[in-house]
C-alpha cells in the first residue's frame, strides 16, 4: 500500500482508514464504469475537508481490469498499477501530473481490485475545453495562442525525453492552468503509458493522436506547434517526412 502521510490523516478523519473503507465508499462517477477485459474500471470524485478547507480527490476503482505485460504474461497486472508507477516516475522527473495520495490492491471475493487516488489539479482545465472556448469567443490574440502552443509543445517534448509514450494523448488528457497569461501544463490518464527507446516513435505515436483530436487548430497552429516541439525554425527535409507520417496516421480511421 502507498499513502501520503497527510492524506492518511485526512482519510482517517473521514472513516476512510484503509482499502476496505475506500472501496465500499460510494462516489459519484464522472461516467458509467468501463466494462471490458473481463472486469470494470471507473473514476469519480471524493469531497473531503481538512482544517476547514475543502479538498477534492479523484478516486479510481477497478476490478479484474488488467493488461498482460512482459513480466505478467498470463495473469496480467491492474492498469492502475502502471499508472501509479508512471505518476511516481513523472514526479521524480519534475513533469507535472496528478499527485498520488493513495494506492492499494487487494483481492475481494477472489477478484483483483485496485484503488488509485490523486489530488485534484486545482485551476486546471482540459485543452479541448479551452480550445472550444477560445474558438467561440474569438478575442484571444495570436500571441496568446502561440504562447500556449509553445508551452504545450515544450511540455510534451520534456515528457517524451523521459522515455515515455503516453498512448492516449488527446486534448482532454492535457490540462492547462492560466492559459491566457503564464500557461502551465499537466498530463493525466497515464495508465496506457509505456517506455520506448525510440524518440521518433514516441513523437510519432503521440503527436498523431493529438493532431487527430485537436479541434479548432488551424494549419498555421499545427505547423507552429510542430516547429516548437522539434525545436527548429523551419522544417528540414527529414522533419517534413516525419510530419507527413504523423499526418497520415492522424487521418486513419
Amino acid at each position: 500500500m502507498f499513502q501520503t502521510k497527510r492524506y492518511r490523516q485526512i482519510f482517517a478523519q473521514h472513516q476512510l482508514a484503509g482499502f476496505e473503507q475506500i472501496w465500499n465508499k460510494k462516489i459519484e462517477w464522472f461516467e458509467e464504469p468501463n466494462y471490458r477485459r473481463g472486469g470494470w474500471s471507473g473514476v469519480g470524485q471524493l469531497a473531503l475537508q481538512s482544517n476547514g478547507d475543502d479538498l477534492n480527490v479523484f478516486v479510481k476503482k477497478q476490478q479484474n481490469h488488467g493488461r498482460r505485460t512482459l513480466f505478467h504474461p498470463f495473469s496480467g497486472e491492474p492498469t492502475f498499477r502502471r499508472e501509479f508507477k508512471r505518476l511516481g516516475f513523472l514526479e521524480v522527473c519534475r513533469i507535472k501530473a496528478p499527485k498520488v495520495v493513495f494506492y492499494e490492491e487487494q483481492k475481494v471475493e477472489g477478484k483483483v481490485c485496485a484503488i488509485l487516488a490523486t489530488e485534484t489539479l486545482l485551476d486546471f482545465q482540459p485543452l479541448d475545453v479551452i480550445a472550444q472556448d477560445w474558438h467561440a469567443v474569438k478575442h484571444k490574440t495570436r500571441l496568446q495562442k502561440k504562447k500556449l502552443l509553445k508551452t504545450i509543445a515544450a511540455s510534451l517534448r520534456d515528457f517524451h525525453d523521459t522515455g515515455l509514450v503516453h498512448r492516449a494523448l488527446y486534448p482532454k488528457h492535457i490540462f492547462i492552468k492560466d492559459a491566457e497569461n503564464q500557461p502551465e501544463v499537466a498530463l493525466i490518464d497515464l495508465e496506457k503509458a509505456r517506455f520506448n527507446i525510440l524518440f521518433l516513435y514516441r513523437a510519432y505515436f503521440d503527436l498523431a493522436a493529438l493532431n487527430r483530436h485537436a479541434k479548432y487548430w488551424s494549419r498555421s497552429d499545427r505547423l507552429y506547434f510542430f516547429l516548437q516541439y522539434f525545436q527548429v525554425k523551419r522544417l528540414t527535409k527529414p522533419l517534413r517526412f516525419m510530419c507527413r507520417f504523423i499526418l497520415r496516421r492522424s487521418m486513419r480511421r
